[in-house]
């Protein structure tokens, strides 16, 4: 199993063009690939079908050369030496791009993020929540370097299906790897859930890559993927995971007091109440507190007798208190739990 992008060669070979009419287009791919290309009949890859798409819109004969990619250089030397004429599965960045003055790029047909991968029960649904969790990446990958500079706790693995075979394991309790993987992934094993990081930052176009020379050729895989996108494309996508749940939207910056308030509630409440303020089984869900700030303030400070809930005053001020539950109340409502 190989990530998408730069990792992945996925090639279209047009063998005859006569003007800027593709006559056959014959695709390159890896045999033992999923979820982007594999011999298998009933499940051939999202890149395989895809470029089937394309040559059927495009009114071409279409082919498959099966060849391991593995390296990609020799992927793109047999596109520069005329054996391919398309190679999809590239990223649509300068720094790729730059690096390849012989070649054009299609538009993009997807767009690739980073996804968390965690069991149903107890899903890991947004960045927020890995605090305090261990989270399994593979080395040298953005979700690798993602994890590491929002301070997570991470395990690194080699490849792929050494990361979500650590999930399956329970080595882990959630995992952060490219949106095909996450989304293959949870198609084929119930019991999880994928969910995508809304991080436009990173958002990875994906598209494909021809040799300079072959502007026909460019225009034919433009203008099919064009027609492609409302439908077909999106079908062919979900058929395989990628369209993985929604994260939830960004929420407003917090205020210096609510971001002081959040550390001082990570710090001193949620080894009892949760990360999230959601509750455990030693303490209560304070998102679904009902009382007022008073109230809070009260409870926080004086503790209530009988319970693990001992009394908070002189350790937190009282102002401190009313900013706790400033601040958990502008965490998403119970009822609004994806």
């Amino acid at each position: 199993m190989r990530v998408a992008g730069l990792a992945v060669a996925v090639l279209l070979t047009a063998t005859a063009v006569v003007g800027a009419e593709v006559q056959r287009i014959t695709l390159c791919a890896d045999p033992s690939n999923l979820p982007f290309s594999s011999q298998g009949a009933t499940e051939p890859g999202f890149e395989v079908e895809i470029a089937r798409a394309i040559a059927e819109t495009a009114h071409a004969e279409f082919g498959v050369h099966w060849v391991p990619t593995a390296r990609e250089v020799v992927v793109l030397r047999q596109l520069d030496e005329g054996r391919c004429d398309l190679f999809m599965g590239v990223p649509l960045v300068a720094r790729f791009m730059e690096d390849k003055p012989r070649l054009i790029f299609s538009a993009p047909y997807y767009v690739m993020r980073q996804a968390i991968a965690s069991p149903s029960i107890g899903a890991v649904r947004s960045l927020d929540d890995l605090r305090g969790k261990l989270v399994g990446v593979q080395a040298m990958t953005m979700g690798d370097r993602l994890v590491y500079v929002n301070g997570y706790t991470r395990k690194v693995y080699r490849d792929p299906a050494e990361t979500l075979m650590a999930l399956v394991r329970s080595e882990v309790d959630a995992v952060v790897i490219e949106t095909p993987l996450a989304g293959w992934f949870v198609k084929k094993n119930p019991g999880f859930q994928a969910t995508e990081i809304v991080d436009p930052p990173r958002d990875l176009e994906i598209g494909a890559a021809m040799r300079k020379t072959d502007r026909g050729l460019k225009e034919t895989v433009d203008r099919a993927l064009h027609q492609l996108e409302p439908t077909r494309l999106p079908a062919i996508l979900a058929s395989y995971g990628l369209i993985v749940a929604q994260a939830a939207p960004p929420q407003p910056p917090l205020s210096p007091e609510l971001r002081a308030a959040r550390s001082t509630y990570l710090t001193q409440c949620s080894q009892c109440h949760g990360t999230d303020a959601r509750g455990t089984p030693a303490a209560a869900n304070l998102r679904a507190f009902k009382g007022t700030d008073a109230d809070f303030v009260r409870i926080v400070q004086s503790g209530r007798p009988g319970t693990a809930m001992v009394p908070w005053k002189g350790l937190i001020s009282e102002e401190e208190t009313r900013d706790i539950a400033h601040y958990i109340k502008s965490l998403p409502a119970e009822a609004d739990r994806p």
